[in-house]
């Protein structure tokens, strides 16, 4: 690339952040009586500045019409100027953005919170397609292998621990309802796409700690000795069977792995 032109795009470039005043690239751009060099260079950095607000609209909706449109442009502004864009595809520029706002409004833990979940709801929706396990597919695996079976979550999967009612006030903003007070409500939910639709769920404490046990690459005899500490070892069994029954209904499984019986 030619010296001087990698020089002038580093310079606008550093004009576009706002890491710098325009006079470094000034002299590079026409200034005429019909648009001065100011202005030309005005429209190029609103412009930048704009697009990133919209990119963070379209990763951000329910926020947005949360905050009404006034602080989500102050918080938004105020993000882009803690965080340069390093993103080649702006799909990706607003993942800090719940930490951004737990920062900004501390006083409104709901905004950081929802920023988490709507993230949350995007990253389901973009996630890698994965072949489900079925129950036709698991027909020929004899039973006493079942002990050695892993399981793969869907690439869709994740679980977030959330401290407010926020899936409800995402819910109600969605549907162009009133959304409900903030109130404190614990919960761990589950979210992963099923039908090219992101889907969400509570999660009750050992179905979260199973869908744990999957993740960090337990087997199936293993999922059952834990589930048995707190009760017999057929009603364990049970609840195995029934928590992966339910998996595979909502599309939560991608696959499985026999492991040997004398392997980790």
């Amino acid at each position: 690339m030619d010296a001087r032109l990698h020089t002038l795009q580093a310079r606008f470039q550093v004009f576009l952040l706002g890491e710098g005043d325009d006079a470094a690239i000034r002299s590079a751009i026409v200034d005429d009586a019909r648009v001065g060099a100011g202005r030309r260079l005005k429209i190029y950095h609103d412009a930048y500045q704009l697009r990133l607000i919209d990119a963070l609209s379209e990763s951000y909706p329910k926020l947005g019409l949360l905050l009404g449109d006034a602080l989500f442009e102050q918080m938004a502004c105020s993000y882009i100027a803690a965080h340069p864009s390093t993103c080649r595809n702006l799909r990706w520029y607003g993942g800090a953005f719940a930490d951004h706002l737990a920062r900004e409004l501390p006083e409104h833990p709901i905004a950081a919170e929802l920023a988490r979940f709507e993230w949350a709801l995007g990253l389901a929706f973009d996630s890698a397609d994965a072949s489900l396990v079925t129950r036709d597919a698991l027909a020929p695996v004899p039973l006493d292998a079942w002990g050695a079976l892993r399981f793969a979550l869907h690439p869709s999967v994740q679980v977030l621990d959330l401290g407010l009612n926020t899936p409800g006030i995402w819910k109600a903003l969605a549907e162009d309802r009133a959304p409900p007070a903030v109130e404190q409500t614990p919960a761990s939910w589950v979210i992963w796409r099923q039908s090219l639709s992101p889907h969400f769920r509570s999660l009750p404490a050992e179905e979260r700690v199973s869908l744990q046990w999957l993740r960090d690459g337990a087997r199936f005899a293993e999922l059952c000795e834990a589930l048995a500490q707190d009760r017999g070892e057929s009603e364990a069994v049970a609840l195995a069977a029934k928590l992966l029954s339910g998996w595979m209904a909502d599309g939560l499984l991608a696959g499985y792995t026999l492991a040997a019986k004398d392997g980790p």
